[in-house]
């Protein structure tokens, strides 16, 4: 908790300074953060200054106090854009209707095959017996039981989105699997128990295994693809003007009242 409050005062103090182009002083700086419900002391603040001289993020300007470097504004700059990133991100999970359901699905197509090619070229040995363990454990619920714990596709989805290596492909695997949107799965579930392909998805699971494990990368791509074609022509067909209603209404079960949450997404 300490570490915590440390690390929001240090990211407050910079913030501070790059909101003026003139040097500030332990003092001046308190008083900003005060008013931001940021009580901490003077000490305290001349002691992360001191911390963030090291750093290379502040330099001191004689007695007029602290300024930012040219590395302490680009690290604020980042800063600030990861929170504009996260909070695009947490929008972009605030998944209300059938027309964001397939979004999603979309959305998916279009990166999780890559991860997958990754996975195969990776060719990492457990990760190709962990996938084939998740594959024997859905089939096997689907042998004793029609309720299936949704979270083995989703585990399965996600243990392939490990593999990859991708800078760019990676943080949007993060957002098109993140846990906030697990509860669409009972949504998709809804759609593929209407067209009884949920034993489907595990052979289609399998054969995205089996290629991973084979290390053949054109054909992981292309079986993953296929496979969450699949799912998009299901929803699609399956979200009629009828039916729609039904979904929306497990889309937003559960949630606080304005921005209602559901059940889960990934298949």
């Amino acid at each position: 908790m300490e570490g915590d409050v440390e690390e929001r005062s240090t990211e407050a103090i910079l913030e501070v300074l790059a909101g003026v182009l003139e040097p500030l002083g332990a003092r001046q700086i308190r008083q900003v953060l005060r008013g931001d419900d940021l009580d901490i002391s003077e000490a305290t603040v001349a002691r992360r200054l001191r911390a963030l001289d090291r750093r290379g993020l502040t330099v001191s300007v004689g007695a007029k106090g602290r300024m930012l470097t040219a590395t302490g504004r680009h690290h604020v700059a980042s800063v600030l854009r990861g929170r504009v990133t996260a909070t695009r991100f947490a929008q972009g999970t605030e998944i209300r209707t059938t027309e964001g359901l397939i979004q999603l699905l979309r959305a998916r197509r279009a990166v999780e095959p890559e991860a997958a090619r990754d996975a195969a070229e990776a060719a990492d040995d457990s990760a190709g017996e962990a996938l084939s363990m998740l594959v024997d454990e859905h089939r096997q619920h689907y042998l004793v039981a029609d309720d299936v714990p949704r979270d083995i596709s989703l585990r399965f989805h996600r243990r392939v989105a490990r593999c990859s290596r991708n800078p760019i492909v990676k943080p949007m695997l993060d957002v098109v699997l993140d846990p906030a949107l697990d509860r669409l799965e009972a949504a998709l579930d809804v759609v593929l128990a209407s067209h009884r392909s949920g034993e489907l998805a595990v052979a289609e699971h399998q054969l995205i295994a089996d290629a991973i494990a084979a290390g053949d990368a054109v054909a992981a791509e292309e079986s993953m693809r296929t496979h969450l074609d699949r799912l998009l022509d299901e929803a699609r067909r399956f979200l009629t003007e009828e039916t729609a209603p039904i979904v929306e209404r497990l889309l937003t079960w559960g949630m606080p009242v304005a921005t209602k949450g559901a059940p889960d997404v990934v298949h």
